[in-house]
């Protein structure tokens, strides 16, 4: 029912890592969590994976009323993706609460994650979900949240490897849980050949590139023409996903700036109000751009 990435690494102790969890305001720990494989409990259309994040800190945190917890997914022609987002602060008081046991403290969230994504596979695959879920029609993936197993029972719960920075990945999945898809195509990059060929580029030599992160590192070493390519078609990809979603692409520019502790843009994108929920004439519009609505989209 759940598919898991087959790890071949160190298992590391779950309380350990979260004990010696880094005094840094964005780090990110995977635990794995695993149910048996003969659960007579099965997606329909999609193999189900969930992974489980624990977060230090939320990049968000500027949003009123947050919450602890955030789940997004992604689904491709063979998968859907659950992944949930926990904070540090939700799952030590949790495991307070369960004498310790960490399995416990983040089996709920896990559970009610993977248990919406049964029942709502078709929505999921069809990419309606998120939309229905901002507009107030549908409940969100984490919205109720229950302690009770049930059939699916507790899973196992490894980490294979310790604490890492949020990367660009979490980031735009939080975005777009609170603010709605962010069209950023995030397939990988093979840039067309150039003449001459230079024997120091790796663009040169035929090599894809991971995008954005590994795209923009390798550009340092790639030769001018091949440089250029790159910056043309990052800012191709930028254009396209600003434009489908101005403030989702908005607070990801200020959550990135806050990771990597750069100045951040002055306005606050708020993520879209509930149908019905019209702002008042003088609130910031919900649109992001900072200014107030009867001057933007109220006008």
């Amino acid at each position: 029912m759940v598919a898991m990435e087959a790890q071949h690494a160190q298992t590391l102790d779950p309380v350990a890592l979260l004990d010696a969890a880094p005094d840094d305001e964005f780090a990110l720990l995977e635990l794995r969590l695993d149910w048996p494989p003969d659960l007579e409990v099965a997606p329909r259309s999609r193999s189900l994976w969930l992974r489980l994040f624990v977060l230090t800190g939320d990049p968000l945190a500027w949003i009123a009323g947050r919450g602890e917890a955030w789940a997004s997914a992604t689904v491709d022609d063979e998968l859907v993706e659950i992944d949930v987002y926990v904070l540090l602060s939700a799952v030590r008081r949790r495991m307070a609460e369960h004498d310790g046991d960490v399995t416990a403290a983040v089996a709920p969230y896990a559970l009610t994650a993977l248990r919406a994504g049964l029942e709502r596979e078709k929505l999921l695959v069809e990419g309606d979900l998120a939309a229905r879920v901002l507009a107030g029609e549908a409940p969100g993936l984490l919205d109720e949240l229950a302690d009770d197993p049930g059939e699916l029972g507790l899973p196992t719960l490894q980490a294979r490897r310790s604490w890492s920075p949020v990367g660009f990945g979490a980031l735009l999945d939080l975005v777009q849980e609170a603010f709605g898809p962010v069209a950023l195509d995030r397939s990988a990059v093979t840039l067309d050949p150039v003449e001459p060929v230079d024997g120091d580029c790796a663009a040169c030599a035929g090599r894809s590139f991971g995008y954005p992160t590994e795209l923009e590192e390798s550009r340092e070493g790639f030769c001018a023409a091949h440089d250029a390519a790159a910056r043309a078609l990052n800012a191709a990809r930028i254009a396209q996903a600003r434009a489908s979603n101005p403030a989702g692409w908005r607070a990801i520019d200020k959550a990135a700036m806050r990771i990597n502790r750069l100045p951040e843009p002055r306005f606050a994108p708020q993520p879209p109000r509930i149908v019905g929920d019209a702002p008042a004439r003088n609130d910031q519009c919900p649109c992001g751009s900072g200014r107030k609505y009867k001057r933007c989209h109220g006008a």
